[in-house]
């Protein structure tokens, strides 16, 4: 694994970084003194930054602000793009971690931006324009709910961790428990205040962010299913199309 190294200041007020990730590459924790945009351009990332964990696709990008500590793996083979945003230009955008869609035109943005951004470059007009344009757009773009709050509460942290390393374990939160030293009812009550998400409504979530990851390898939709609990296909296609409003076949075939 690469060391990190920690910049200790941007020279320009965008910075970009392109690399070709390997599978199964962890990350080292860390935080900017600036903000950044994370993208992959193919392949699925997963990020974990502040206390929630997101699986980024090649449809989003996340916006991490300065001083968020942070963790960026993948599975599987990723193309990987980074804006390091300093901050005059990164209030636009916002103070809290959040997931942007990618139109066309912003996937188009930061690849401009990550083939002409590296180094100290000199900085046009046109740079300039270019980048005004890009915070823009970024800052307009629709926010997608798809990630997951993580807990701060050991216990639940205990259940969480369960269900992260399997998330076709089907047992109910009367047995999950056993493990976590809480009673349901604890545990019920720290996911809607830690959460802000039901027992099963994380669960829900948590599978369909693991689907994304998935189905980036080519696997079937019926393996994916069965992988992660569901009785049939059917009903695996039904809670996908409730969360991202399109099929896992039309999601197959967005994939670049």
């Amino acid at each position: 694994m690469r060391q990190f190294i920690e910049k200790e200041q941007l020279f320009r007020p965008v910075e970009a970084i392109s690399e070709e990730k390997l599978p199964n590459t962890v990350g080292i924790e860390h935080s900017h003194q600036w903000g950044q945009l994370q993208y992959a351009t193919e392949g699925v990332l997963n990020v974990k930054a502040g206390n929630h964990s997101f699986v980024i696709p090649p449809q989003r990008a996340v916006w991490i602000p300065s001083g968020v500590v942070h963790q960026v793996n993948n599975t599987a083979p990723v193309s990987y793009r980074s804006l390091h945003i300093d901050n005059v230009l990164g209030q636009r955008i916002g103070e809290d971690v959040k997931v942007i869609q990618v139109s066309s035109f912003l996937r188009e943005l930061i690849q401009r931006g990550c083939n002409a951004w590296q180094g100290k470059y000199p900085i046009s007009e046109l740079d300039t324009a270019l980048m005004t344009l890009l915070i823009e757009e970024i800052y307009q773009a629709p926010v997608s709910p798809l990630h997951l709050p993580w807990p701060t509460d050991p216990r639940l942290q205990t259940v969480c961790q369960i269900l992260h390393n399997n998330p076709g374990d089907n047992r109910n939160l009367v047995a999950l428990a056993q493990s976590s030293g809480a009673s349901v009812r604890t545990l019920n009550r720290l996911f809607i205040k830690e959460c802000q998400l039901s027992f099963t409504a994380w669960r829900q979530k948590l599978r369909i962010l693991t689907a994304l990851e998935l189905l980036q390898h080519k696997r079937s939709i019926t393996d994916v299913a069965l992988e992660l609990g569901y009785e049939s296909s059917s009903a695996f296609i039904t809670v996908f199309k409730k969360h991202l409003h399109s099929s896992p076949k039309a999601y197959i075939r967005s994939l670049p």
